[in-house]
Order: C-alpha cells, then structure tokens, then sequence
C-alpha cells in the first residue's frame, strides 16, 4: 500500500534524485534546447528538496511504497503583484511519478493531497505549469479539472 505524506529531513533522498533526473529527460524530449539540463548534480537536487522541508508556505508531498519514494509534488503559497484580485496563488512545480507506478492512482493521491494542503494554507486557486507537448500531463490535468489560464510562447533569434 502506497502512503503519502510530507517530505521531511530526515528522509532518503536518493530516490527523489533518481525521480528528479527521470523528471528532466522527460522534458528534455519536449524541447531539445530550451530544457536540457547540462548537469543536474546530485547536490542540487538534495539542497532544492530540502529547501522545502520545514516551511510553511512550501512542501514536498511523497509517496511512499515501503520506504522507496516511487513519487512527489512539490507545493508552494506564491504572492501575486498588488494589482491582482487574486495575491495569493498555490502552485505546483512538479509532479512525478515513477514509470513502472503511473496509471496506479499515485499522481491521484498526490493531486489531492496538493488541493489540501492549499486549502490548509487559505488558497482558493492553484497553478501548474507544463510543456504544451507534454500531453499525458495536460490529460491528466484536464480530467482532474484543471482548465488553461493562459499560454506561455517561445521565440528563437
């Protein structure tokens, strides 16, 4: 049975770097350029994670099969500019969940436990980012509700 519950310190990491390059070469298939990553080091991956563990406004949410992290969102409360209606917005900065775990229900679970640790905090709206060839993803957002807010374009000169 998988659990799910926050990242802490004292947690192996190394399971999240495997996840973390896994994450990266999946996007580097959507555009060749503009996410390769030239060296993803061990210790970045480490210090990014960590830099979650014990804040309030941010949180890593994993899930766990025995001890192994077979998957992971990362959360925050972002301030939006003063001319928003809306100054406070949740968002998602990842999601990944190991190959041999997806279409099992994790990315579900993790979704959910995402909105109520957003709701935790007070926000009503949350956000995601994704590549626009990233098409599992999109479908797996749009059938949990999510709809376009609006559309980043990249240009080349």
């Amino acid at each position: 049975m998988v659990e799910i519950r926050t990242l802490t310190i004292d947690d192996d990491f190394n399971d999240l770097i495997d996840l973390s390059q896994d994450f990266f070469h999946e996007y580097e298939a959507h555009h060749a350029d503009f996410f390769k990553i030239a060296s993803l080091e061990d210790e970045n991956v480490t210090a990014y994670f960590s830099s979650f563990c014990g804040h309030d406004a941010r949180q890593v949410i994993i899930a766990l099969d025995g001890k192994r992290v077979v998957g992971y969102i990362t959360v925050y409360v972002k301030e939006q500019a003063a001319y928003w209606q809306i100054r406070q917005v949740g968002e998602i900065s990842g999601l990944m969940v190991q190959e041999s775990y997806r279409r099992t229900g994790i990315a579900n679970m993790l979704l959910e436990a995402a909105k109520q640790y957003f709701e935790s905090q007070g926000i009503q709206y949350y956000l995601v980012y994704t590549a626009v060839k990233n098409h599992a993803a999109i479908d797996f957002y749009t059938k949990n509700g999510l709809a376009p807010l609006y559309t980043a374009f990249i240009g080349e000169v």
